[in-house]
């Protein structure tokens, strides 16, 4: 049978993966809490003073159980882990008591950062698969003037090592720079990229926005 030429029709308004990155105590974990029907799995004790479905995990350990409780079956349409640096160093420590080295650096060829980084994405993959949406949540590296032969600019971006950082941002389908406006103390987010920030989405609705944080207009569809 001849292959047909047909169209398909946009699958997905909503970003399956969002990943949000921005300075410290700035409100994310605050904004995870207000988002109906989201299981928040904090890594840092980030949300001990606040309501909401949220499990405090301090191990990698404890996260595998806790995902495979999640496969027996869940009532939530969102999943947050605050933050994804803590599953990065966990993975890190993992690595090692797996190879018998003090530090990923100590295996050839970049062995150990590979093994690390299989099992952060690995992660990421199973909660997809879990929960309808993921939101990652990260802090942020600042940006930096490096000077060479000429002034170079690197933008503000996610807070994790080179290739990783790389994928995590290539598999999320909107990326969002969370800031405050000071003078009307407002809580904001950036999907738009310039020099200084890294920033986007596939999303049609949020591409190149900059805007007021409202889970509304982040997840159309949403209950």
């Amino acid at each position: 049978m001849a292959l047909k030429k047909v169209k398909r029709k946009v699958v997905s308004k909503n970003p399956k993966t969002l990943l949000l990155y921005g300075a410290p105590k700035v409100g994310k974990t605050t904004m995870l809490s207000k988002l109906d029907n989201c299981l928040i799995i904090d890594t840092e004790q980030g949300a001990n003073m606040l309501e909401g479905y949220i499990e405090t995990i301090n191990s990698r350990e404890e996260l595998v159980n806790l995902l495979k409780e999640a496969t027996e079956g869940h009532e939530f349409d969102y999943v947050a882990i605050d933050t994804i640096d803590k599953i990065a160093e966990w993975a890190e420590q993992s690595v090692c008591e797996e190879e018998g080295v003090s530090a990923i650096q100590d295996l050839a060829f970049g062995k150990g950062f590979a093994l690390a980084r299989n099992k952060v994405l690995n992660t990421v993959k199973y909660l997809r698969q879990l929960f309808p949406y993921v939101i990652l949540i990260g802090h942020r590296k600042w940006a930096q003037a490096v000077l060479e032969s000429k002034a170079m600019v690197q933008p503000e971006s996610l807070d994790l090592t080179g290739k990783l950082k790389n994928m995590i941002m290539a598999d999320s389908d909107a990326i969002g720079y969370v800031y405050r406006d000071d003078e009307k103390d407002d809580l904001m987010i950036s999907f738009k990229a310039n020099e200084s920030l890294e920033a986007g989405s596939r999303c049609e609705h949020l591409r190149g926005k900059e805007m007021k944080f409202n889970w509304k207009l982040i997840y159309k569809e949403s209950k």
